[in-house]
């Protein structure tokens, strides 16, 4: 069963003077397999919708389902024990290496496992695959992560959520304060994550991240989705009135073409895929 969501809304502070509406009559499918992105300007609820998936949230009108788990509205209706949810479901905030707090590196991934009922050498063994597979050696395994480079604890606390075996992966602005080429393999580790079959939603306001990995977008607006296609699709259309921005690809492009190439928008990935175009020299 895909993940769905019918009629949810979602109010901060119901009932008070800091009352908000952050999600408003939200109806969605995210299907398994999908690399999904969700995008839209500052404060249009993508945070918000994305808590609903492991039961952090629950909605203020609506129920979301993920596989057999039942988030709802509904007390009566909704599923009480959330460990199962929160196993399947791996939400990775950003900024997550602030979230990091034992002594050891393969302590501090081990500790999901454990919490999830695992024994301590069970755990510990699939810490040090987690870490393995995001890059990170048994050189680092007994370091303290407190020593280690922003971007190497950054690994360290999405090891953390791979190494409960998620079915879900969820990622909000990975590559957050990253520098380009810490983004460009934060990025090719969550393609590799999701090839090996998780389904895998990606939180970002950068496009040129959208338009290179995802194959499905889903654009919120004022807390309402206001739009699902391919990437492609989205770049097309005038993305200025979601505040967002076009890939910097599809203006190079676009540049190009003012000059007299023609090009496929369908294949325009990444600059190799721009670069096979021009090499075809495809002229109008």
């Amino acid at each position: 069963m895909p993940i769905k969501f019918e009629n949810v809304s979602y109010v901060y502070s119901k009932g008070t003077p800091m009352e908000k509406q952050a999600l408003s009559c939200v109806d969605l499918e995210i299907l398994e397999g999908e690399f999904l992105a969700l995008v839209g300007r500052t404060g249009c609820g993508k945070s918000t919708l994305v808590q609903h998936l492991n039961a952090l949230l629950n909605p203020t009108q609506g129920t979301v389902y993920i596989d057999s788990f039942v988030n709802s509205a509904d007390k009566k209706k909704r599923d009480k024990k959330t460990h199962p949810l929160r196993k399947n479901v791996g939400l990775v905030f950003q900024f997550p290496e602030y979230q990091l707090f034992e002594e050891t590196v393969v302590k501090d991934v081990a500790f999901g496992p454990k919490n999830f009922g695992d024994d301590k050498e069970t755990a510990l063994a699939k810490a040090r695959e987690a870490l393995l597979r995001v890059g990170l050696d048994e050189s680092f395994f007994e370091r303290s992560p407190f020593e280690l480079s922003g971007g190497e604890k950054r690994r360290v606390a999405i090891a953390g959520v791979l190494a409960m075996n998620p079915k879900y992966l969820v990622v909000d602005e990975p590559t957050a304060g990253l520098d380009p080429a810490g983004a460009k393999e934060m990025m090719d580790l969550f393609r590799n994550v999701h090839q090996s079959g998780t389904t895998v939603i990606l939180v970002t306001h950068d496009m040129d991240l959208v338009l290179a990995y995802c194959s499905d977008v889903i654009v919120l607006d004022h807390g309402k989705v206001v739009k699902t296609c391919k990437p492609v699709d989205l770049f097309g259309d005038d993305v200025t009135q979601y505040s967002l921005q076009q890939p910097m690809l599809f203006d190079f492009a676009k540049s190009l073409g003012e000059k007299g190439y023609s090009f496929d928008a369908a294949t325009l990935r990444d600059v190799s895929s721009l670069a096979k175009q021009i090499a075809q020299g495809r002229k109008k």
